[in-house]
């Protein structure tokens, strides 16, 4: 019988970098954007995918991918595919999510008649064999924040968020907390700022773009706000 082992590349698509294998070995693995109780087996931050954007599932020996019906669609080498029906994939197929907000490659390897396994570096692209390096350094008093040496350039409701969650880091902080901290000026008369959850998750996802790597340290803990998972 013909072996067969399935991964995905990644090519865009925070919080992974470019080159980012992740392996396909769930019978079914939810792809999609994660919010509140919904947690995907393959999730990325764009609030223009869906929280259940795709499914991709093997039945009898075939990897299929199935659009959820998602708002913004899913394709297959450029063609968009129908909701709700499976679409039977080849290897290096290119699939884009919610007009390319996040892209990945699928890869099949197969087990041949000789014995040989196909080694994974082997069929990798040269950004998937690099390891990150853990490289920054935060002065609080400083408001400074330098990545490999290099100052990011945060500022406003972005840089408040960045100190709350890091002089907190490791710990799970409230939708509540965050509010107080970051938007101290909307405070109303019952003491609690008129921001929405939804605000929060904007200036989430705007400030795990400005880390790059680092954004996926923030952490979304299911109805009850964040954690900067760091050092």
């Amino acid at each position: 019988m013909v072996k067969r082992k399935a991964f995905i590349t990644i090519e865009k698509g925070e919080p992974f970098e470019r080159g980012k294998v992740i392996l396909l070995t769930s019978r079914q693995m939810l792809v999609g954007r994660c919010w509140e109780t919904i947690q995907p087996d393959i999730s990325f931050f764009s609030p223009y995918i869906s929280k259940r954007h795709a499914l991709l599932d093997i039945q009898y020996d075939r990897f299929m991918i199935t659009d959820l019906d998602s708002k913004h669609g899913t394709s297959v080498n450029g063609t968009d595919i129908a909701s709700n029906q499976p679409y039977v994939l080849s290897n290096a197929d290119k699939i884009s999510l919610a007009k390319e907000s996040a892209i990945f490659i699928f890869n099949n390897v197969r087990k041949g008649i000789s014995g040989e396994t196909i080694d994974f570096t082997d069929s990798l692209p040269c950004g998937a064999k690099e390891k990150i390096r853990d490289n920054m350094v935060v002065h609080c008093e400083r408001r400074e924040i330098l990545i490999d040496g290099e100052r990011l350039q945060l500022v406003g409701k972005d840089m408040e968020l960045f100190l709350m969650l890091y002089q907190n880091r490791k710990k799970a902080v409230s939708y509540e907390e965050i509010k107080i901290a970051v938007w101290p000026e909307r405070m109303t008369a019952d003491k609690q700022p008129d921001v929405g959850n939804e605000e929060i998750t904007v200036l989430v996802y705007r400030l795990r773009k400005r880390l790059g790597r680092y954004g996926r340290k923030i952490i979304a803990i299911p109805r009850y706000g964040y954690m900067l998972d760091l050092f």
